[in-house]
C-alpha cells in the first residue's frame, strides 16, 4: 500500500503531465490554424458578391438608388439584362433631368444627380463595361 505522501506526488505528477500535454496540443492547434486559415485571403466570405469589393458594392447600390431601382428589380437577371435595365433607367432619369435643365427648373440637387448619372453613363459606355461576349 502506498503512503499518502507518494499518492500526493503521483497526483501532482499526473496533473503536471496532463497540463503539459494540453499546452503542447493547444500550441500545435494554434500553429495549424495560422497556416491554414478558415477563409484564405483569396476566398470570399458568405454574402460577398463575386468580384466586388465592399466599396464597389456601395457604389453599385448608390447608382441603383440614383436611377430609381432597387436590388430586387435586377435580381434574377443575367448580367447583360441587368446592365441593360440599369442603363435604360439611367437614360430615362437623365432625359427627365435634361428636360428640367432646359426649362430652368433644375435644382442644385438635381444638377448633382444629373452629373453623377452622366458620369455613370460615360463609364457604362466604356469598352470594359460593355456586355460580355456570348460564348
Amino acid at each position: 500500500m502506498q503512503r499518502p505522501a507518494q499518492t500526493n506526488i503521483m497526483k501532482k505528477l499526473i496533473t503536471c503531465l496532463t497540463a503539459g500535454l494540453l499546452v503542447i496540443g493547444a500550441q500545435s492547434l494554434m500553429a495549424q490554424s495560422a497556416t491554414n486559415p478558415v477563409n484564405p485571403p483569396g476566398a470570399q466570405t458568405p454574402g460577398e458578391r463575386q468580384g466586388m469589393t465592399p466599396e464597389q458594392r456601395r457604389e453599385h447600390l448608390a447608382i441603383l438608388k440614383l436611377v430609381g431601382l432597387t436590388p430586387a428589380d435586377v435580381k434574377g437577371l443575367t448580367r447583360a439584362e441587368r446592365q441593360a435595365r440599369i442603363k435604360q433607367a439611367a437614360n430615362n432619369v437623365a432625359a427627365e433631368l435634361q428636360a428640367k435643365k432646359a426649362n430652368g427648373t433644375l435644382t442644385a440637387e438635381g444638377q448633382t444627380r444629373l452629373d453623377r448619372i452622366e458620369k455613370f453613363l460615360a463609364r457604362a459606355g466604356h469598352k470594359k463595361a460593355g456586355t460580355p461576349p456570348d460564348n
